[in-house]
């Protein structure tokens, strides 16, 4: 049990660090070419972002934890959780776009699309314990999303 612990705290300790290299990378001088779009749609997707994550946090209610170990308070499946099991990643990651966006530097894009290899991973992990631990759990994912509706369906 120690060792997933540990594991599960480095993966949060990661996807911090990965959050905080997002802002470095939009404050640091661009390092090659700048890609420049919109303070507006830098705004619009960090709103959304942000919309999202109170609604999936609201929607986990107890059985929010940053680890990728459930908490044992419950399967999520309702709300926004019946059109896709990780909606918060996606918030978080609408959220970094929107910085990138904003910054319009290739450096930080580069450091989101780290972030969105992250949490593949870490959702892989994640629904391996979530498998084990709730019965419905792969039922629930055979037709669920991952991130977005409809897309990223768990196989058997």
């Amino acid at each position: 049990m120690a060792d997933k612990t540990v594991g599960a705290w480095a993966m949060v300790a990661l996807q911090g660090l990965l959050f905080l290299l997002v802002v470095v990378a939009a404050l640091v001088p661009t390092m090659g070419p700048s890609v420049w779009l919109s303070l507006p749609l830098s705004i619009v997707l960090i709103l959304v972002g942000a919309a999202g994550m109170l609604w999936s946090g609201r929607d986990l209610g107890e059985s929010l934890t940053p680890l990728p170990v459930p908490n044992g308070k419950g399967m999520a499946a309702k709300g926004i959780y019946q059109y896709a099991r990780h909606p918060m990643y996606t918030a978080i990651l609408l959220i970094c776009l929107g910085v990138a966006v904003g910054a319009g530097k290739i450096q930080v894009y580069v450091v989101v699309l780290a972030l969105v290899v992250f949490f593949e991973v870490k959702t892989r992990s994640e629904e391996k314990y979530l498998v084990k631990a709730y019965d419905g759990y792969a039922e629930y994912a055979s037709h669920t999303g991952k991130f977005l509706p409809g897309i990223g369906k768990r196989r058997a």
